[in-house]
């Protein structure tokens, strides 16, 4: 656990992320960085507080850029942190459980050479309908053009040894459609993925989701549609 760092991609956080933040330490948690995407100038004193909790870093956008570059601006900062063993990516909206963080840091500890996803089960009642359809439709593709079955494509949270960083910081996508693309580079490389179930957490029916159903979705199919033909070409 001394050697994961948890990173949480935040646009417009609530006070609850304190809270988060303080549970995940005390399961010895020993780094945390936030990185604000642009948030409301309301939400300053949210940060400001996380930013003196020993441990945390908090890195700033000044101007929303999307929940991959977000990403992508924490995987830089982890990068040039010292005896990091991997990283682990939560969101900020409270729906990846801590208890499952911690499941997924310690399988990581394990791990060198493979991503692990969490994983929901998308059949429970609960579920929003647009979270249904864009996840079903999103693992049928893949499963089409790439010929493996993933339970979650769109999981945020996700298990990623230091060693797979710096190539995945060269990956196209500043928003939604990175973690799409960090799959199908994965494919690519053959780097195995490992899916490790997660509960299915969806507060007020995910509303506080910055998701657009169809602008999104539809950058998502077209990753899955190119990638394949690069993958063919390539073969």
């Amino acid at each position: 656990m001394n050697k994961v760092c948890i990173i949480i991609p935040a646009l417009n956080p609530t006070r609850e992320l304190i809270n988060y933040i303080y549970h995940l330490l005390k399961y010895g948690v020993s780094q945390i960085v936030v990185v604000n995407d642009g948030s409301l100038e309301s939400c300053n004193p949210i940060f400001h507080q996380i930013q003196s909790i020993q441990n945390c870093t908090v890195l700033t956008h000044e101007r929303n850029k999307g929940k991959g570059r977000a990403l992508k601006t924490a995987f830089e900062y982890v990068l040039k942190q010292q005896n990091v063993h991997g990283v682990v990516t939560a969101d900020a909206d409270g729906q990846h459980s801590v208890a499952d963080v911690i499941h997924l840091a310690k399988n990581l500890n394990d791990i060198q050479d493979a991503i692990l996803l969490g994983v929901r089960d998308f059949d429970q009642n609960h579920v929003p309908a647009r979270s249904y359809l864009g996840n079903k439709i999103t693992s049928f593709l893949f499963h089409v053009f790439f010929k493996i079955k993933l339970q979650d494509t769109q999981t945020g949270l996700r298990g990623i040894p230091i060693t797979l960083l710096p190539s995945l910081l060269s990956l196209e996508g500043e928003r939604y459609e990175y973690e799409m693309n960090m799959l199908i580079a994965a494919v690519k490389r053959k780097i195995p993925i490992k899916q490790i179930p997660i509960q299915t957490i969806y507060i007020h029916k995910n509303k506080s989701s910055y998701y657009h159903p169809i602008k999104d979705s539809l950058k998502i199919f077209s990753m899955i549609v190119s990638g394949s033909v690069t993958k063919q070409k390539t073969e």
